[in-house]
Parts: structure tokens; C-alpha cells; sequence
């Protein structure tokens, strides 16, 4: 990456271990793809409380890329997550993956293999 990866956290005190796994996570993004310009990952907690099941997590990832911007939001102000994973590790695999998928779909256009209609326009 160009630019150093950005990690933000709200509401919620930031640990080693997830900050590690989000390293690892961008790392293998960067394997999948090698031209990621700059990434920025925003996790945060919408509201301080202490109930289980009360307050998932939001997953913001963005990532710059030659002549675009990917930006993948999961959380209960995003997109909602499969099987409602409720911790935040849960939540930061759900939205690296969905990452992974719209990058493969980016990498898809770039190289002219998005499919194409056949015929022309009827009238």
C-alpha cells in the first residue's frame, strides 16, 4: 500500500489482538490484490452498552484502488451481517470477506472479464 493503513476506533477501547487481526486481514486483501493505494477501517460501538446482544458492532472498511474507492459498511446501521455475528472479531471476518468479494468483482472489471449481453437493442 502507498498509504499506510488507517485505524480508527469509537466507543470502544482498542485492543492488540484486534488491532493484529485487522493487520492481517488488510495483509491478505494485499495478497488477493496488489495495488490497494490506502485502506481505512473505522470499528465502532453505536452505543456504551454493557448487554449482550444489545450493541453489535459497526464495520466500516474503505479502500482506495486505482480510479475508485471500495467502501464495505457491516453492522445494524449497514448492511446487516449473516447469522448476526454480534462480536466484534465475527464482524471484522463478515466485513473483510465482503471486501474480498467486491475487490474480486473490481479486479473482475479491470481486466474486461465482466460479461457482456448478447444481441442488439430491440424496438
Amino acid at each position: 500500500m502507498d498509504i499506510p493503513l488507517e485505524l480508527v476506533f469509537h466507543n470502544l477501547e482498542p485492543s492488540d489482538a484486534l488491532k493484529e487481526m485487522v493487520r492481517e486481514q488488510v495483509a491478505g486483501l494485499e495478497r488477493f490484490y496488489d495495488h490497494i493505494i490506502g485502506c481505512r477501517v473505522v470499528i465502532e460501538m453505536p452505543h456504551k452498552s454493557h448487554r449482550p446482544g444489545q450493541n453489535d458492532p459497526d464495520i466500516h472498511v474503505v479502500l482506495r484502488v486505482p480510479g475508485q474507492e471500495i467502501a464495505v459498511t457491516r453492522g445494524p446501521h449497514g448492511t446487516n451481517m449473516r447469522g448476526g455475528a454480534a462480536d466484534v472479531y465475527g464482524a471484522v471476518r463478515e466485513t473483510f470477506h465482503a471486501a474480498q468479494a467486491r475487490l474480486k468483482d473490481y479486479k473482475r472489471q479491470t481486466r474486461g472479464e465482466v460479461k457482456t449481453h448478447a444481441g442488439g437493442a430491440e424496438g
